[in-house]
C-alpha cells in the first residue's frame, strides 16, 4: 500500500472574512501544511501592500500569544505568509487562531503602521545602490590616482 503526501494535507481552511478600509478581501486560508510546523497562509489583502504584509509579520512575531512562532515571511507577489512555529508552544490550531486575531486587528485599523512600516525599504540599502556606491568610488579614486601621477610626473 503507498502512503499519498496529499493526504495529510487539509483543504483550504477559511480564518476570517473581513473587508478593509479600502475595500480588499483578507480571506485567509491555510495554502500548505504538508511539512511539519510549517504552514503557508493564503491572504489576498497583502497582495501588492509590502506595508501591510511588514505590519502583520512584526505583529505576529511581537505577540505575547506567539511566543513559539519564530518565522514570518510575507510574499506581496503571491499574497501568502509562511510562518514557522515549535509544537512545545503553539498547535496548528493555535497558530491558525492566533494570525485569525491578528488579521482581524489589521482589517480593523487597530494596528498603528510606525514608519518602518510606512516605508520597508528605510535603513535598507537596495543591492543596485551598493553596486553604484562601490563604482562611483572606484572611478573617483582611479580619476584621483592619475591625476596625482601626473601631477608628480616630471
Amino acid at each position: 500500500m503507498t502512503h499519498d503526501p496529499l493526504d495529510k494535507v487539509s483543504p483550504p481552511t477559511p480564518v476570517s472574512a473581513r473587508q478593509t478600509g479600502n475595500g480588499l478581501a483578507s480571506v485567509v486560508r491555510v495554502k500548505h501544511n504538508a511539512v511539519p510546523y510549517r504552514i503557508r497562509f493564503s491572504i489576498p489583502v497583502l497582495k501588492h501592500h509590502a506595508t501591510l504584509a511588514e505590519m502583520l509579520k512584526h505583529s505576529l512575531l511581537r505577540s505575547e500569544k506567539a511566543t513559539g512562532i519564530y518565522h514570518a515571511e510575507a510574499n506581496i507577489v503571491t499574497g501568502t505568509l509562511l510562518i514557522k512555529y515549535h509544537p512545545a508552544f503553539h498547535s496548528e490550531a493555535d497558530v491558525i487562531q492566533t494570525l485569525n486575531e491578528q488579521v482581524r486587528k489589521l482589517c480593523s485599523g487597530e494596528m498603528v503602521p510606525y514608519e518602518k512600516h510606512k516605508n520597508p525599504k528605510l535603513g535598507k540599502m537596495q543591492p543596485h545602490a551598493f553596486f553604484t556606491r562601490e563604482l562611483v568610488v572606484s572611478v573617483c579614486g582611479n580619476v584621483l590616482a592619475g591625476l596625482v601621477l601626473v601631477a608628480l610626473a616630471p
